[in-house]
């Protein structure tokens, strides 16, 4: 659970779904920026640029395909909607899906450590835990993981033998999206530094 004492600031906030919005979370901002330094060869030209860091990506012969028609971890957003429509209209594929989940997830370690082990920071930029309606927040609104088998039923079932219950999957997936929000803002920051010192010379 986050700590109570020291509450998130307000860009944080509005990732987990509750607390105002900051313009540095404006995707076109953003891509505005991104496109200038691409531009200028400052940065990568990938889409998933700044969708990592985080831990380290996985090795090139781990079983990113055990889940059919799927490769981990998931790199957009259309993807994650693709594997929830999969996984409720096949039961092969949720069963897929479950055991890769159960396998690929190290006992030790936490759902927030293991979570780039499945979704990549930047296929989750419209997620969060409750969601954000978009009368709310027109510019970034935000679908709820709750209601995804994906983030729900699907990891619950692959990790309770991992000790993992709905109170504690609930509690890491929003500090998953916590450290992706702070790991987004730390980025978009350095991308803005960049283009400032561009602009400059």
């Amino acid at each position: 659970m986050l700590d109570q004492q020291h509450p998130a600031p307000p860009h944080i906030q509005h990732h987990l779904g509750v607390g105002p919005t900051l313009d540095t979370s404006n995707h076109h901002h953003h891509d505005m920026f991104l496109g200038q330094l691409q531009q200028h060869h400052l940065v990568p030209a990938e889409p998933d640029c700044y969708g990592q860091p985080g831990p380290a990506p996985l090795p090139d012969d781990h079983h990113s395909s055990a889940v059919l028609g799927f490769v981990f971890p998931l790199a957009t957003e259309d993807e994650i909607e693709r594997l929830e429509i999969s996984v409720k209209q096949s039961g092969i594929i949720r069963g897929q899906y479950v055991q890769y989940l159960n396998v690929t997830k190290p006992i030790h370690l936490s759902v927030v450590q293991s979570f780039s082990m499945f979704f990549s920071d930047y296929s989750m930029t419209n997620y969060s835990y409750y969601g954000v309606e978009r009368a709310e927040y027109p510019k970034t609104p935000k679908k709820a993981m709750k209601k995804y088998e994906v983030f729900s039923s699907c990891m619950l079932e692959a990790w309770r033998s991992h000790g993992i219950n709905g109170v504690i999957l609930m509690e890491q997936l929003k500090k998953a999206i916590y450290h992706i929000s702070r790991r987004r803002y730390t980025r978009n920051q350095v991308l803005k530094k960049k283009l400032k010192q561009l602009q400059g010379n």
